[in-house]
């Protein structure tokens, strides 16, 4: 089932989309209980290691429905130091804006109900985006909600500096093929409980 358009989301663009959109959505969803905490825990450790590799500020995302807590992943890069940000979506068809955030600091709800930094906080630009797929391919390309945000903000991002950009999510949202269109961007890793997907043509 898709999110309602009542939250401000859009149906993936094509019905191929819609159909992969849909299974991987469903493998998520079922995966409860110890085996979803094991595979969150294994992501995590892998999606740390991986960045300590990289350098700035990282922009993580508060998770919606199903997705890969990142709360692990949070804790783990505040102990290593690293500063934080949190998208905020201040307007449609725009990229996200990224405000920063401190484990602890108070949220309040965005336009799609979720939580995000206070009006008031700094915006920054990350130069590293950790951000949650619902379905992706070998080749990195992935599935969103069908609102584009992040097709829009990694090149908005990108003009400014180089910027890194790591999926997270667990294996069972993998899919063969990715339908990508000419506005899709890839993200240039995937960490999931099996291990790191680099980015390929192939």
């Amino acid at each position: 089932m898709l999110i309602p358009s009542i939250l401000g989301f859009n149906m993936p663009t094509t019905p191929e989309k819609a159909a992969l959109h849909s299974v991987a959505k469903e493998a998520r969803h079922a995966l409860r209980g110890d085996e979803r905490k094991r595979a969150t825990l294994a992501v995590t450790e892998r999606a740390v290691l991986r960045l300590t590799e990289t350098k700035g500020l990282i922009g993580l995302y508060e998770p919606f429905g199903d997705e890969l807590h990142p709360g692990l992943l949070m804790e783990g890069l505040a102990v290593s130091g690293r500063t934080l940000a949190l998208p905020c979506t201040s307007k449609w068809n725009h990229p996200l804006i990224f405000r920063a955030w401190a484990i602890g600091e108070p949220l309040v709800k965005g336009r799609m109900n979720i939580p995000e930094p206070q009006p008031d906080a700094p915006e920054v630009w990350p130069d590293v985006l950790v951000v949650p797929p619902v379905a992706f391919d070998r080749r990195c390309f992935r599935i969103g909600y069908g609102a584009g945000f992040y097709d829009r903000t990694i090149p908005a991002l990108r003009s400014i500096h180089p910027v890194f950009v790591l999926g997270v999510a667990f294996s069972c949202q993998e899919v063969e093929v990715v339908p990508d269109e000419p506005h899709d961007v890839p993200l240039d890793l995937i960490a999931t409980e099996r291990g790191l997907i680099i980015a390929s043509s192939t």
